[in-house]
C-alpha cells in the first residue's frame, strides 16, 4: 500500500494524496479515507492527524484530552447565573408593570410566597435558562456566554454543533439537573467523557478550545 492517503468519491477509490492535497479537497467528517499505514477504510472524523484540520472549520471532537472539567464548567455557570439574574430581575419588572407582582426584597422572601406563585416563579425561571442555553447552543457561539468567555463549546457526538432541538432537549434536561438540588452535575466526575445529566440525555459534549 501507497504511504499516501486514498478518498472514495462516488464509490471510486481516488489516490494517493498527501495530507495537506487531502484536506485541500474540502473533506467533511464523513468523508471514507484509506490512510497509511491502515488497510481499512475510516470516516475522516476518525483520523487524528486532521482534527486541526477539522477544529479551523468549527469542529470540536470529544476526545479524551479536551473534555471540560468541572471547575471550567462551575466558572461557566457562575456567569451564566449572573447574567440569567439580570434577566430575570428585568423579567419581573416587565411583569409588574402587567400587574403580576411577587413580593420579593431578598433571597429569603422566595420562601415565604405562596405556593401557587412560588411554582410560577420556577416555571419562569425555568423558561428564561430553557431559552437562554437553547438559543447559545445552537448559535455561532456554541454554548453559553459564560461557556464562551472560558473557550468552552457543546458539541453532539460529531463535534458539530447542535441542532436546536437538541439544544432545547440539553437545556430542558439541564432544569432537571438543577432541579434536583445539582444532582445531576455530579455524573461529570463519574462518566467516562465528563457528561452531565443533561449530556447524557441529549448526547452532547462539552469540549474545552486551545483558543
Amino acid at each position: 500500500m501507497s504511504n499516501g492517503y486514498y478518498i472514495l468519491k462516488d464509490g471510486e477509490q481516488k489516490g494517493p494524496f498527501t495530507i495537506d492535497e487531502l484536506t485541500d479537497m474540502d473533506i467533511d467528517i464523513h468523508s471514507r479515507i484509506l490512510s497509511p499505514p491502515d488497510d481499512t477504510w475510516q470516516d475522516a472524523c476518525d483520523l487524528p492527524e486532521l482534527y486541526s484540520y477539522f477544529e479551523a472549520k468549527g469542529i470540536y471532537f470529544p476526545t479524551g484530552d479536551n473534555l471540560a472539567s468541572f471547575g471550567w464548567r462551575l466558572l461557566a455557570y457562575i456567569i451564566d447565573y449572573v447574567i440569567l439574574s439580570v434577566l430575570m430581575d428585568y423579567i419581573l419588572k416587565i411583569l409588574a408593570l402587567k400587574g403580576i407582582t411577587f413580593k420579593i426584597q431578598s433571597y429569603n422572601d422566595i420562601f415565604k410566597l405562596p405556593i401557587s406563585q412560588l411554582l410560577i416563579l420556577q416555571l419562569i425561571t425555568s423558561i428564561t435558562l430553557i431559552i437562554y442555553n437553547s438559543i447559545c447552543e445552537a448559535s455561532p457561539m456554541r454554548g453559553s456566554i459564560g461557556k464562551r468567555i472560558f473557550k468552552m463549546v457543546v458539541v453532539d457526538v460529531d463535534g458539530v454543533r447542535l441542532s436546536y432541538l437538541n439544544a432545547l432537549l440539553r437545556s430542558v434536561g439541564k432544569t432537571l439537573s438543577i432541579a434536583f438540588l445539582y444532582l445531576g452535575f455530579l455524573s461529570i466526575f463519574f462518566t467516562e467523557h465528563r457528561q452531565a445529566l443533561h449530556d447524557l440525555l441529549a448526547k452532547t459534549y462539552v469540549v474545552k478550545r486551545d483558543w
